[in-house]
């Protein structure tokens, strides 16, 4: 009975590590994706010359991770589009919210297209260092998930 309590000890402090491993491997995730969103963006926008909402609904559609933020924008395209972009922004990991914010602003002035190559500099940039954060946390998680519940067990038994 001891044993099969310490092997269950064991199971939930991994997966517990686990979950919290998966919340930030699907904040990476979104970082990535934006970067390519926001590369279709561009070439939308300057080497296609396509309008708006056609390079949206493409973004939307080519996307997983970040299908709720294209999404804000598209349900509301027709009214302000710099509110628009926040209330997007507000849908996104607050990691990156910093460097996406005031892409809106200059999204609907239309004059500046190359923040959005910084934009997805910035993005791509705070994704790496997440990226690294993330192995150094994962085996920080996993040896303080098992010594935990090594020590609980040793306490109960």
């Amino acid at each position: 009975m001891k044993l099969l309590g310490t092997a269950l000890l064991l199971w939930g402090s991994l997966w517990v590590r686990r979950l919290l491993a998966r919340r930030r491997r699907r904040t990476l995730a979104w970082g990535e994706e934006m970067c390519r969103m926001l590369d279709l963006l561009y070439r939308g926008m300057v080497h296609f010359r396509w309008p708006l909402p056609r390079i949206l609904r493409g973004c939307r559609a080519e996307s997983r991770e970040t299908e709720d933020f294209w999404g804000t924008i598209l349900e509301g395209l027709g009214q302000p589009f710099p509110a628009l972009w926040r209330a997007a922004a507000a849908v996104a990991p607050p990691e990156y919210r910093p460097w996406l914010l005031p892409l809106g602003d200059s999204l609907s002035a239309g004059d500046r297209p190359d923040l959005i190559n910084l934009t997805r500099e910035e993005v791509y940039r705070a994704a790496e260092g997440l990226r690294r954060q993330q192995r150094e946390r994962d085996r920080l998680e996993t040896a303080l998930c098992l010594a935990a519940s090594l020590m609980t067990a040793a306490v109960l038994l």
